[in-house]
């Protein structure tokens, strides 16, 4: 577990940057532009598989990966105990979060490149992973910046796996980042990898692309391009409200960037949106979005405490704890957990909670929900 939040609340501005998730199938396009000697990286997307019709910058959209078992359509696998794959920094038996390789029907990044044929030197590359003579597009890891619960910093790996299942490793940090962290495509080509990821949160991985100009006419190398993934439920729900540098600084959880006094993972945990100002509670018995509604209740004939909330479903693996607690004096040993509980299922993501104190007819109560982050998860 790791820090509580409580409710307060204030009034702000909301915050301006645009974000987004991508799914399907997605090109990361490093390209060179001889006439203005720049090179562009886009997200490409959409369309048809040839020709991806959406474009965006790497800055402001993100690729999610769902918390849900591989045998479950989802992208959280096993590490497997062979030491072909400790590379990957994950230990035997713990989870590993993959975008794979071949198209699973959700998100699927590959690099691609539309060079015009003939742009970049053909020459012999001497590293042993292709070891053959071809006109070179190198992509080079630069950095990866983490965010999210998991202590210290987890790994991110780029494989590929051939015909036998021996993968070829391009990138990997567990061993830090170093000269061999790159991956080769060619001019005008297109492939896909395994993207892996240690642990929940959002990654920021931040590659170089470079190549030899064609009749030896020099190195071009292009400037630091981010490409952001969000691992999981709390991650992904981040990604669609902040982009960029801003999804550290502003989308963590403690963040509140519209200063409505509820940081990020309140809002996230009842539904509101961290973008706009808002403290009202939730509508009783018909809300879908709100902070949690605490109010005195005939019930059996019983003055009772009441506090109804929405909750997301345990089945999307939140990555949080909701705990209703009541108390007679404020006091921070006096809240206790309990009372009766209604549930109503709203969708496949949600449900409303009502609460009921177990105490009646005191003559001083009160009522909480107290949200929790988990740093570790027992699936």
């Amino acid at each position: 577990m790791k820090k509580l939040f409580f409710l307060c609340l204030l009034l702000a501005c909301p915050n301006a940057f645009p974000a987004g998730l991508v799914t399907g199938h997605v090109d990361i396009r490093f390209n060179y532009q001889p006439a203005t000697d720049t090179w562009n990286c886009l997200l490409r997307y959409g369309g048809t598989f040839d020709n991806p019709s959406i474009e965006a910058g790497p800055e402001t959209v993100a690729l999610p990966a769902r918390d849900l078992l591989s045998t479950a359509s989802g992208e959280r696998y096993l590490q497997p105990p062979s030491a072909a794959y400790a590379f990957t920094g994950a230990a035997a038996g713990s989870p590993l979060w993959i975008l794979p390789q071949s198209d699973r029907g959700y998100t699927w990044p590959g690099f691609a490149n539309v060079q015009t044929v003939g742009t970049f030197l053909s020459y012999p590359n001497s590293d042993p992973r292709v070891s053959a003579t071809a006109k070179w597009l190198k992509i080079r890891l630069v950095s990866v910046e983490y965010s999210g619960a998991a202590t210290g910093l987890p790994d991110f790996s780029l494989w590929t796996t051939g015909s036998g299942g021996t993968p070829t490793v391009w990138m990997a940090t567990s061993d830090g980042i170093g000269p061999t962290d790159c991956y080769f495509t060619t001019e005008n080509t297109h492939s896909h990898l395994n993207w892996g990821f240690t642990a929940l949160g959002i990654y920021r991985v931040t590659m170089r692309s470079s190549a030899y100009l064609a009749s030896d006419s020099g190195f071009v190398e292009s400037t630091d391009q981010t490409v952001t993934f969000a691992i999981g439920t709390f991650a992904a729900w981040r990604a669609t409200h902040f982009s960029g540098a801003d999804i550290v600084t502003s989308g963590d959880a403690l963040s509140d960037p519209d200063a409505d006094g509820s940081p990020n993972l309140i809002e996230y945990a009842f539904n509101t949106d961290p973008d706009l100002p808002g403290t009202a509670p939730i509508a009783a018995g018909t809300g879908t979005s709100g902070l949690p509604l605490v109010r005195v209740e005939n019930l059996s004939g019983q003055d009772r405490l009441t506090v109804e909330f929405v909750r997301r479903k345990s089945s999307t693996n939140p990555q949080i704890v909701y705990t209703p607690e009541f108390s007679g004096t404020l006091s921070a040993g006096d809240w206790q957990a309990g009372g009766t509980s209604t549930v109503t299922s709203l969708d496949a993501n949600w449900e409303r909670v009502k609460v009921a104190d177990s105490v009646a007819a005191a003559p001083r109560r009160f009522a909480r929900v107290r949200v929790t982050l988990q740093t570790g998860i027992s699936y």
